[in-house]
């Protein structure tokens, strides 16, 4: 397929881009400043479960928000209070939050009732999601160690408690709606033996997961109301046949199954606005579209009832739903099917070009194998080479063997898609744990290099390994390094599992669980072991600083013993001060990775290797797994601030790489280079994805043969094994442009860290951090 550099939109898809750009989505009317407080006062009035309580929350929400349907929209809908609205603290001598109370229907009496209520309620269980916070207890300071601030912290991060970074099971909701969901629910209810011994323990989730449903339910009935009301007072003919059209939709989804095209998007819509309004709009994602959205595209054209060109303005007017500046509900596009077949069809293509035409910075990802359509992956390029970083890209010959490896069944795991960044899942089966806990490689490097102790402060952080100036070779110094990340990785598992404990306890999730197999079946939320897979995903963060230093201890202190152990650690110490001429040895004499040096490339793999086995061996308190990530996503930045200076010249407190890529501005010999450095990593092991960004000058990819070009290295990367590609399109003079002037040359879109982003938007040590990287011109 052949798809021509530019295609205009619209006039009503213009209409309706230019709104939401400039209110920064469709975000929907003012809601009353105390909506929130109401709803959930409101759940809570009956005394119900944890559980119910939140699923009554966001009945409450949907029955309270202010809705609005505005002109050329066909798609109806806006998101809830809770994911566009802030919850401050209320205050019952405030004239206005008494007015805000009055008009949502609360008395004078009911006010400081409500007051009190809803802070006792928040405090503990809404807003602080941190395991430190719950009643599994305090973690002792001795246990804290390597994960605060500053120079004595950051070795980890760890959080266990899973909320957004999901993808819920909209096939199911398109295709029976919540009504059906609610019969499912209904009929266990009505026909389990309530003397079952987990009886009890069931139905208090499933009087949740009905309240789930009404909520859905209700949310499509309410905007059936208003069409129709808007369609009997409409002037215009075809503004009074757009508002019924969304009238026939509206009432009909998503209570139940979509029968058409224009149905199952706004199904899918709804779906995604009841998601948000739990768990706020960031990284709750949509799953692979093109295969949820295919049987009703297909049946439609077949029927005549739905041109491709309509096809393609409907998803144009999703997108437009869907607009944030910063956009992390992603999108996946192509791969394989469960049976292993190629699952491009044309709805891949439709959705790749209405991306392409309302020039958004959106999340799309694209998945591709050995056998993909070369035309797909030839659009893929297209859209690449425009700039801004999207599509961005995975392979599926990695990711399915490493997911199926580790424990998923293969059916499911060439059903994988990423959410947000690029964290796997399988959709509508899994709670990943998604970015669940964060490994400082070069803090454990650091650690490993003077005792356990941070140089800087002198805090014993870690386990006494000796100084290196103590190690016989290189392999003894590497077991020290080991000693740290065991001790840093338990301490992290340590902190995931009191998360996800803490969660069981005090953050149910009703509507991701009534949206995943097999919670309903089971009886149980997401949090308690309703899904049929549960597992943590874990970053390891700073592998190329990490192997660029162990290259250059091996090489230039117990090889060739061009610097003494002691000298090295003396000049680390002092941030290199006086001894330019020892950083710039290190940097020069030693290989580094992102170079096709095929040493130092098998220590980084060596690292991520060791720390996937370590991994393997940890399980959860539900018996989960733990995935790596081989991905840093921002803590690039934070992580390496914590980080002295290394021994591969890089300074105290400077970014230490990006997920997989090479250190900004190291990876000097082009491209391909570059890639088979990239190649040698196990991305095949690393069951929660790999990502690397690599830089290419404008140039490189101009006019049919730079596409082509690109799309040449696209396929020779994912047949050699790299696992995640993401593309910068851009040069340095035109960023300092943009950092210098960023009104007028600021809006260029740029790939961040798993994520787009216009460059003005970016903090300054952020674009500082993408200017170094290397742009590739050859």
């Amino acid at each position: 397929m052949t798809v021509t550099p530019t295609n205009a939109i619209s006039p009503r898809i213009e209409a309706l881009r230019a709104e939401v750009m400039r209110d920064d989505g469709a975000i929907g009317p003012p809601q009353a400043p105390c909506v929130l407080d109401v709803a959930l006062w409101r759940a809570m009035g009956t005394r119900r479960s944890r559980v119910q309580v939140r699923a009554a929350f966001l009945l409450e929400q949907v029955r309270l928000a202010g809705i609005q349907i505005r002109p050329n929209w066909r798609l109806a809908g806006d998101h809830l209070p809770l994911a566009v609205a802030p919850w401050p603290t209320l205050d019952p001598s405030d004239p206005k939050v008494v007015a805000a109370l009055r008009q949502l229907g609360l008395s004078d009496a009911e006010t400081p009732e409500l007051c009190r209520e809803v802070h006792q309620w928040l405090n503990p269980a809404w807003h602080q999601r941190s395991p430190q916070s719950y009643a599994v207890g305090e973690i002792d300071a001795e246990d804290c160690l390597g994960r605060g601030q500053g120079e004595d912290g950051s070795a980890y991060l760890a959080i266990g408690w899973a909320e957004n970074h999901s993808i819920r099971d909209y096939t199911k909701l398109l295709r029976i709606g919540f009504a059906g969901l609610r019969h499912d629910v209904q009929r266990r209810l009505d026909e389990t033996d309530i003397a079952e011994a987990d009886y009890a323990q069931k139905q208090n989730f499933w009087k949740a997961a009905i309240s789930v449903c009404e909520a859905g339910i209700l949310l499509g009935r309410r905007y059936a109301e208003l069409a129709r009301q808007m369609a009997q007072h409409a002037e215009d003919v075809e503004d009074q046949a757009r508002l019924e059209q969304i009238a026939r939709m509206c009432e009909r989804v998503p209570a139940e199954g979509a029968r058409s095209f224009a149905e199952a998007v706004q199904a899918l819509w709804f779906g995604h606005i009841l998601t948000c309004g739990v768990d706020g709009i960031n990284a709750n994602s949509l799953g692979r579209l093109d295969q949820i959205l295919y049987p009703y595209y297909q049946a439609d054209v077949a029927a005549g009832r739905l041109s491709r060109q309509e096809a393609v303005e409907i998803m144009e007017e999703l997108a437009c739903k869907l607009y944030r500046h910063y956009d992390v509900q992603a999108i996946t596009l192509g791969g394989q099917d469960r049976q292993g077949r190629d699952a491009v069809n044309d709805l891949s293509h439709i959705i790749l070009e209405a991306t392409r035409n309302v020039e958004f910075v959106r999340d799309v990802s694209v998945r591709l194998h050995h056998d993909s359509p070369p035309e797909f992956v030839d659009l893929a390029a297209e859209l690449i080479a425009r700039g801004g970083g999207i599509p961005f890209l995975f392979n599926d010959d990695c990711f399915i063997p490493a997911l199926h490896d580790h424990g998923i069944d293969l059916a499911d795991a060439r059903d994988y898609a990423p959410i947000g960044c690029i964290e796997l899942t399988i959709p509508g089966k899994a709670n990943p744990h998604a970015v669940s806990g964060w490994l400082n490689a070069a803090k454990c490097l650091e650690l490993s290099l003077f005792d356990g102790r941070a140089p800087r402060s002198g805090t014993q952080l870690g386990p006494r390994t000796g100084l290196l100036t103590e190690h016989a070779g290189f392999e003894d110094f590497y077991a020290a390094y080991l000693r740290q990340v065991d001790c840093f990785s338990r301490r992290m598992v340590h902190e995931c599992n009191r998360g996800e404990l803490a969660q069981r306890e005090y953050g149910p999730q009703p509507l991701w669980s009534v949206l995943t197999d097999d919670c309903i079946a089971r009886g149980r939320d997401i949090t308690d072991g309703g899904a049929v897979y549960n597992y943590h995903s874990i970053c390891l963060v700073g592998v190329p600083n990490t192997a660029d230093s162990l290259m250059a201890v091996k090489r230039l202190v117990f090889e060739n013993r061009a610097v003494s152990a002691a000298d090295l650690l003396e000049a680390l110490r002092d941030n290199f001060d006086g001894r330019e001429a020892l950083r710039l040895m290190l940097l020069r004499q030693a290989p580094k990775y992102g170079n096709d040096q095929a040493e130092v490339d098998q220590i980084a793999a060596r690292v991520c290797e060791d720390f996937i086995a370590l991994m393997d061996t940890m399980r959860s308190p539900l018996g989960g797994r733990f995935f790596v990530h081989l991905f840093s996503f921002l803590l690039n930045l934070p992580f390496g601030k914590s980080v002295g200076a290394t021994p591969d010249g890089r300074k105290a407190g400077d970014p230490l790489a990006y997920s997989l890529s090479a250190h900004q501005g190291r990876d000097e010999k082009g491209v391909t280079a570059m890639l088979n450095s990239l190649a040698r990593m196990p991305h095949s092991r690393a069951a929660g994805a790999s990502a690397a960004i690599v830089e290419l000058d404008p140039a490189v990819v101009e006019g049919p043969a730079g596409v082509k070009r690109l799309a040449e290295l696209i396929r020779a990367a994912f047949a050699m094994g790299v696992g995640q590609l993401q593309w910068n399109i851009t040069t340095v003079e035109r960023l300092r442009q943009a950092q210098q002037d960023p009104e007028r040359y600021g809006n260029i879109a740029v790939r961040v860290a798993g994520f787009s982003q216009m460059f003005r938007l970016i903090p300054k040590d952020l674009q500082d951090h993408i200017i170094a990287r290397t742009k590739h011109k050859r």
